[in-house]
């Protein structure tokens, strides 16, 4: 039943906005840590005053100055990623399976690659996010090329649920997925919320003990440390 429900909530969304394509194209941004003290949300008011866009150079060094995750991120401010296009951001039939064959499959997930599934621009900018999260955490870049979506099938926990899978090669890829040897993991899953689509992003590091949970909204507004599913 659950997983019923998942899926008519995902059908909904994609047939109210027409799988997410160039209807209303939003302001690009990055997302920036969230103030959390009066002060600081007196100066992030202040820095919105200034522009409208998050991602210029005034937000950027307003919204990082108290390095609320302890790392200053660099690279990665560098690119700016867009946040519409022409193409949908996922191409699936009307059962919400994609139109390519899979690449892989195991009792939890079915594997496709990214290209023919995600829109061009919405590969990008998953790129761009993760690679913001990697440098917080300190973890290696990734470039976007191996890069596979993963739906959960019906012995999965989280059947029916859509996520992309980011790796900086095609070995650590095929390690991963083939062999289930991922020292290092990453991962986004595509959440139907509030009539939207939140992005749940999910890290971690078995050598560090590390994980990493952070949650994008559809509008790319970031809840940090915690998954998408405790955002209203």
């Amino acid at each position: 039943m659950r997983t019923f429900i998942f899926l008519l909530a995902f059908l909904g969304l994609l047939q109210s906005t027409q799988v997410w394509s160039e209807d209303k194209p939003e302001p690009k941004f990055k997302p920036y840590p969230t103030k959390k003290s009066s002060e600081d949300d007196s100066s992030a008011k202040t820095s919105s005053t200034k522009s409208t866009a998050l991602g210029n150079s005034s937000s950027t060094s307003s919204m990082l100055s108290n390095k609320p995750f302890g790392v200053e991120p660099t690279l990665s401010l560098k690119h700016r990623p867009p946040s519409s296009g022409k193409e949908p951001m996922l191409r699936l039939d009307s059962k919400l399976k994609p139109l390519t064959e899979p690449v892989y499959e195991n009792d939890r997930l079915t594997f496709y690659e990214c290209q023919g599934v995600l829109g061009p621009w919405f590969q990008e900018l998953l790129t761009a996010e993760m690679n913001y999260f990697n440098e917080l955490v300190e973890l290696p870049m990734v470039n976007g090329q191996a890069c596979v979506v993963g739906i959960g099938t019906l012995k999965s926990l989280t059947a029916g649920r859509i996520n992309v899978q980011l790796y900086a090669s095609t070995r650590q890829m095929n390690d991963c997925i083939r062999d289930d040897r991922c020292p290092i993991f990453r991962s986004v899953s595509l959440i139907a919320k509030n009539d939207n689509v939140y992005r749940s992003y999910f890290l971690s590091d078995l050598n560090r003990k590390l994980i990493s949970q952070q949650c994008v909204t559809s509008k790319g507004k970031l809840h940090p440390d915690t998954t998408c599913y405790t955002v209203n």
